[in-house]
């Protein structure tokens, strides 16, 4: 693993960042998952894995924060960033899209505050 967790950073996150690492292709895009993972910013948020889709809360049980963008894999091979949980005109809405993981990666990323991460231990209730 090329990122190295910081300071600060829960054991749970730790934890299961290895096990989302350890999923089979089937389940997550590999790509995505290594993606995410050697980005600072993201390997401090705690990761969820949802239909194939790679998730990230600000805490680290539920209930999850819902503020962060989501990463999907196009089944034209793209990646998509979407924001799942605001409510706009559509529901969803879509941050970009990126033709590499390590493209949307930097995509989500650029959309996080400075101030966000390490994951906080808990709930969205304690953020």
């Amino acid at each position: 693993m090329a990122a190295e967790i910081g300071d600060g950073v829960p054991e749970s996150v730790t934890r299961e960042w290895q096990s989302v690492l350890s999923e089979p292709s089937t389940v997550i895009d590999p790509t995505l998952s290594r993606a995410a993972y050697e980005n600072p910013k993201l390997c401090s948020l705690f990761p969820l894995i949802s239909h194939g889709s790679l998730q990230f809360s600000r805490c680290t049980r539920y209930p999850w924060s819902r503020d962060v963008p989501s990463l999907f894999r196009r089944r034209d091979g793209r990646f998509s960033v979407i924001r799942l949980w605001e409510t706009g005109e559509s529901g969803l809405r879509e941050v970009g899209v990126a033709d590499t993981a390590s493209e949307a990666v930097a995509l989500l990323a650029a959309t996080l505050p400075e101030d966000w991460g390490p994951a906080t231990e808990g709930t969205a209730d304690a953020l």
